[in-house]
């Protein structure tokens, strides 16, 4: 994922520096951290890509778009499109701030990702639950489906490295430092 070298640090190192605010391979974040700290950044990563094809099928196929029955007219495609990317861009900025705040020890960070993470399994069972009853799927619903999956196959990998030992003595610490 985004592993960096001892010699100086790859791209993704400096990216990873940047938006987890700090040095991925700080030597008094436990590994358990450093592991959730990343699944959260290929969470925003995955959002992003997301976004990208969300936008992408909502401009090839503006009928996905149901307004009162019709076809949306030019500026509710526009509308809609704004509000994807306004929508996805917050995501993606839950997912790096949730890897912030988690990398700084805040104990209420690892229980509001915690939070977010039940929300996207109801939001995962909700789309899985709507795949019934001879309906046409899609090449665009399944990698609907893909991308949800993976997304949350990293929420798993991020909560359960939260959770770990080493990750709430990292926070036990943190708070006491704190004080």
């Amino acid at each position: 994922m985004f592993k960096s070298s001892t010699g100086g640090g790859t791209a993704f190192a400096g990216l990873e520096t940047k938006l987890s605010g700090g040095a991925p391979d700080d030597p008094s974040l436990p590994a358990t951290m450093r592991k959730a700290v990343r699944f959260m950044l290929a969470g925003a990563a995955i959002t992003a890509i997301f976004a990208v094809f969300e936008v992408i099928a909502t401009v090839v196929d503006k009928n996905s778009i149901d307004i009162n029955g019709k076809p949306p007219t030019s500026s509710q495609l526009t509308t809609a499109i704004i509000f994807l990317i306004v929508s996805y861009a917050v995501y993606c900025l839950l997912w790096v701030l949730m890897a912030r705040f988690n990398r700084a020890g805040m104990k209420w960070a690892r229980i509001v990702a915690t939070v977010l993470f039940a929300i996207s399994t109801f939001q995962l069972y909700q789309t899985i639950d709507s795949l019934h009853g001879g309906q046409v799927i899609t090449a665009a619903d399944i990698i609907f489906i893909v991308i949800t999956l993976a997304s949350w196959a990293v929420g798993v990998g991020a909560i359960a490295m939260l959770w770990r030992s080493d990750s709430s003595a990292y926070f036990q610490a943190q708070a006491i430092r704190r004080q």
